[in-house]
């Protein structure tokens, strides 16, 4: 009964390409509770990438989920981290930032601030910088269809012909002993250079991202300069408080 259950889940998933536990719940006429241990399992076994509240399919290794979920998934919380980073922006800044939906939310309101130099890796950044009229520079390299992002080692190399003042990124989990990791192996590589090539480094987390770990490691608390949250969660990492803001 369980195998036929979780493979009734990917066949949904691989229709739809995400769905909430409640979703799949009413499809299968299973209990939330069951739902929530199916999910779990098809995880652990790479089958699917676990989101808050739902799935999605997972259709290669290392796939990233997909932008348009990541836009709309705590979107509130997003908000009020981008806002909060925004005062880390001086006129006259370079800077650089990943293809998150966290760091494509700050880019929506860096318009107020002078003189800006915006170095990126996604294409959606660039256009929603473009309305604002501010000079960008776009790593290119192989496009992920998921991400919209430029990955791989052309983008990296482009990134490294640049010094910025500061780079905004996201993953999909911190763990609770420090770790940043993520799904997509290829947009941590270019995130790893983004962090070697600024002075400072910004993490935008929302809290409810504090997790078991994805399969790849960025790096570690102690290599970030700051980690911007919509609450404080400074007190549940210990020794690493001075970075949460």
């Amino acid at each position: 009964m369980k195998d036929h259950r979780e493979n009734a889940i990917l066949d949904y998933l691989r229709e739809k390409k995400e769905a909430t536990v409640e979703e799949l719940s009413r499809a299968l006429f299973v209990s939330e509770p069951t739902i929530r241990r199916d999910l779990a399992l098809l995880n652990e076994s790479g089958k699917i990438i676990r989101t808050h509240g739902g799935a999605v399919y997972r259709d290669e290794p290392g796939l990233n989920i997909p932008l348009s979920y990541r836009e709309r998934e705590h979107s509130d919380a997003k908000q009020v981290i981008a806002k909060k980073c925004l005062n880390l922006i001086s006129d006259c800044d370079t800077v650089m930032v990943d293809s998150s939906s966290s760091a494509l939310a700050l880019l929506k309101l860096v318009g107020v601030k002078k003189s800006l130099i915006v170095v990126t890796n996604s294409a959606k950044a660039a256009l929603i910088l473009s309305e604002n009229n501010i000079k960008t520079f776009v790593a290119g390299g192989q496009l992920q269809r998921n991400s919209c992002a430029f990955t791989g080692s052309y983008a990296e190399e482009f990134l490294r012909g640049f010094n910025a003042d500061i780079c905004f990124f996201s993953v999909r989990t911190l763990t609770r002993d420090g770790k940043l990791t993520d799904n997509a192996i290829d947009e941590n590589g270019i995130r790893r250079v983004m962090i070697a090539q600024s002075k400072k480094s910004v993490l935008m987390l929302d809290s409810q991202k504090i997790s078991e770990p994805c399969p790849n490691t960025l790096c570690r608390l102690s290599d970030v300069t700051y980690v911007v949250s919509e609450r404080d969660i400074s007190s549940e990492f210990k020794g690493y408080e001075h970075k949460f803001l």
